[in-house]
């Protein structure tokens, strides 16, 4: 509903737009206007691979001349759309999903985002009623790093009765992403030689030791009972010690956050800490590495960015 109401208040009158001339690409150059057959002629073309059997980015203006086709169908097939009759529109529906779904997926194939950007723009603009075209439109903005864009595009869609969930699922993540990419600087305590960062779990908080030594993160045994977590003897792994090898229950740990660093499931280590009881365990590896990652010992701070 919000989204016809802002489409309506826009002007987005989709018989206007299609024979409007197109928006300019992600590039910055216009389209071409599109080209009009009528719904017999308009027909979904051969995969883009196969038109251009050996691409290379040399070879611009062939991908250009492509995809130049395969919107000009796209704005030629949403014209036929609107002007068909019931008899006729689930057909034309069919072939018009049938080459959107197979333009994206070469598109995404070849990485050619910016392409794909324009493609999603376009199909926001041509039906903005379908709550899954600004859905698509905000993962391809993510994966160009358009965060605030992305964040634009699903603000339509947040209460839509369908994507509702995935697009308040997706907005979470991208404001994840927008932390780390302003980067997250975690507190550490000096206790002796050692270094302690302070983790939250979903049961409570935890004290652990930061260490780049160790490729898992764990708890001990003290520290899953204080946290009622409960875990099987019989599903373990084998970590090396400084007593030598030893077997360590595995568990999976949900919403496990240092500072506003958080990972939604990780794998974390049953293990006693000897002579380190006042601890609750190690913040290992195969949580770090998910971040690029560094410590500053003489200000006391691990800093936490997002990978490149």
């Amino acid at each position: 509903m919000v989204v016809a109401v802002i489409a309506a208040l826009a002007g987005w009158h989709l018989n206007d737009i299609v024979k409007g001339p197109l928006p300019k690409s992600a590039s910055g150059s216009a389209s071409a206007e599109p080209v009009n057959p009528t719904p017999a002629t308009a027909t979904v073309p051969t995969r883009i691979a196969d038109q251009t059997p050996n691409v290379t980015p040399r070879q611009s203006p062939v991908i250009t001349a492509v995809a130049q086709s395969a919107m000009e169908q796209i704005n030629a097939l949403y014209e036929a759309l609107y002007a068909a009759d019931g008899e006729a529109e689930a057909a034309i529906k069919a072939q018009l999903y049938q080459l959107i779904r197979q333009y994206s997926s070469d598109l995404a194939a070849q990485e050619r985002w910016s392409d794909l950007l324009a493609l999603r723009q376009r199909l926001v603009v041509l039906d903005p009623n379908t709550a899954e075209h600004h859905y698509q439109l905000a993962e391809v903005q993510v994966q160009l790093r358009l965060y605030e864009q992305a964040l634009y595009s699903l603000y339509f869609i947040l209460q839509d009765a369908v994507m509702g969930s995935k697009a308040q699922a997706l907005e979470q993540r991208i404001k994840t992403k927008l932390r780390f990419a302003q980067g997250i600087t975690v507190p550490l305590a000096k206790e002796g030689a050692h270094h302690v960062v302070e983790a939250s779990l979903r049961n409570g908080t935890v004290r652990l030791l930061l260490d780049t030594g160790a490729s898992i993160t764990t708890l001990t045994p003290s520290a899953a009972r204080r946290l009622n977590i409960s875990y099987d003897q019989s599903r373990s792994i084998t970590v090396a010690t400084a007593g030598g090898l030893v077997a360590a229950p595995l568990i999976e740990i949900t919403e496990f956050a240092v500072g506003e660093a958080a990972v939604d499931r990780l794998q974390v280590g049953i293990l006693p800490l000897p002579d380190l009881d006042r601890f609750d365990g190690l913040l290992g590896m195969n949580f770090l590495q998910q971040f690029a990652s560094s410590i500053d010992q003489q200000q006391g701070l691990l800093h936490l960015d997002e990978k490149s």
